[in-house]
Order: structure tokens, then sequence, then C-alpha cells
């Protein structure tokens, strides 16, 4: 009988699994080790001078001054530029109320480009002796101290606080101006000179050949405008002067020319 000792078969397959347990705990100990140090690496990488921004390049200026984007940005040349996030300096450019719409974009690896649309003015509003341009939004974008003749006056609103980067405070007339605006926008050549309010039943307008018409209230105002276009420049054809009366645009499909008597 042979009564030698002989290890056990479970005792040889817990040593064989403990091994391959031990391998896998060496080997993802070495992955994680290989990973730290090539998130070190790119870490350093990033921030090294090579990502310095060296160049800022802005397109698109008209009534803006770079002093004015820098301002808003927050951030110069000189700064790493994987610290700048391109969707946060939009937001922050987009608080400058001439700016319409923006692009920000990383040109790596060391320039970022700026792209800028700007508003503009469709109308101005006096105001305590300078005047507010008001564009298409509604918005107020900007301050000018004397008037030109190059767009329409906007007269008869009650004056609350207008400042740039506000809107018309007095809504019952501002929703007026703003159908206005959406007219203007999309139809320039609208020969308007000057807007009266003060009466929001009986709104008053002048041509830029100082005709006087009135368009009654809000109603169909898109409409009255058009037929006002059609009808002045008729009377420019035809040579009449259209300073002898006015023109009563109240119900726009029956428009009543009254001349002035004299």
């Amino acid at each position: 009988m042979d009564k030698s000792y002989s290890e056990p078969s479970f005792g040889r397959h817990e040593l064989i699994m403990g091994r391959k347990a031990r391998k896998k705990i060496k080997d993802k100990l070495v992955l994680i080790l290989l990973f730290l140090v090539c998130s070190l690496s790119l870490f350093l990488f990033l921030r090294s001078p090579f990502f310095i921004i060296k160049e800022i390049y802005v397109e698109g200026l008209d009534k803006l001054s770079l002093d004015e984007i820098y301002e808003a940005m927050l951030i110069r040349e000189g700064m790493n530029i994987w610290k700048i996030s391109p969707p946060e300096l939009e937001e922050r450019i987009l608080t400058i109320p001439r700016v319409a719409e923006i692009e920000v974009s990383r040109v790596l690896p060391d320039k970022l480009f700026i792209y800028i649309q700007e508003k503009y003015p469709l109308v101005l509003v006096p105001y305590h002796g300078y005047y507010l341009e008001l564009a298409a939004d509604g918005i107020f974008i900007g301050v000018r101290e004397d008037y030109e003749g190059e767009l329409p006056l906007v007269n008869g609103l009650i004056w609350g606080k207008m400042e740039v980067g506000t809107g018309i405070s007095d809504r019952s007339r501002g929703e007026i101006i703003e159908a206005f605006l959406e007219s203007l926008a999309t139809n320039p050549s609208l020969p308007l000179a000057e807007i009266n309010v003060e009466n929001v039943q009986q709104i008053i307008v002048y041509t830029w050949e100082g005709m006087e018409v009135w368009l009654g209230n809000s109603d169909n105002l898109a409409k009255k405008l058009e037929v006002l276009q059609y009808i002045n420049q008729r009377l420019l054809l035809e040579g009449s002067d259209p300073m002898a009366g006015y023109l009563d645009l109240r119900v726009p499909e029956a428009p009543v020319f009254k001349p002035v008597e004299k």
C-alpha cells in the first residue's frame, strides 16, 4: 500500500487562482499608474506655454470698439487657451446691447477668433436733449447727441426711465412702436420721418416729404403702412405736393387724401 502524501487537487486549484488574481491586480495597478502618468503628462502639456493666447482676432465691429469687447469678455492675451470657455465668452459678449450674434472659437494652439454681428437702430427716440437708438428687438442700443435726419423720430412717449440695454418703459405705446419696428425691419424703404404715438387711438406719422398721415389705432398697422408707401410713391410720380394736405388711412381699404384749402 502506497502511503506517500500527495497535495489535494483543490489546493492546487486555489494556488493557481490566487496567482491569477494577483496578476490581475498587478495588471490593473500598472494600467492605473500608466493612466495617471498619461493624465499628468497631458495636464502639464495643456498648461504649457505652447497654449498661451498670443492673438485675439475680432471681426464684424462697426460701432463697437475692441475695448468694449475685451471689457465684456474679462480675458486677455497671455491666458491659457484651455481655460477659455467659448460658450461662456459668448454669453458675456451678448450682454452688450448692440451685439446681435456672436461666435467664439479657439484656433489652436494660441489664437482666439471672435465674430460679431451688431444690431442697428431703426428709429431714434428724443430723450433729455439727446437721442436713444432703438433696434428691431425693441432694445435701446446706443446714444446720439445729434440728429442727422437719416432715421425716423419717435415722439409722444410718456417718459419713464429709458437707457441703453432696456426697452420702452411706456408699454402701451412701446408695443405700438415695436409693431412699427417690425414693419421697418421687413421694409426699410417705408417713407417714415416721424412717428407720433401721443394719442394711441390716433397715431400720426409724417413722410420725408412732410405729408401728415392719420393711422387711427394700431389695428392693421402693417396694412396701413403698405398702403401709405404705395400712395406716397404715386403722389411723387404725379408731382403732387404732399405737404398741401393729409392722408387719412384709418380705414386702409378706403384711403382719403384731403388737401388743405388755400
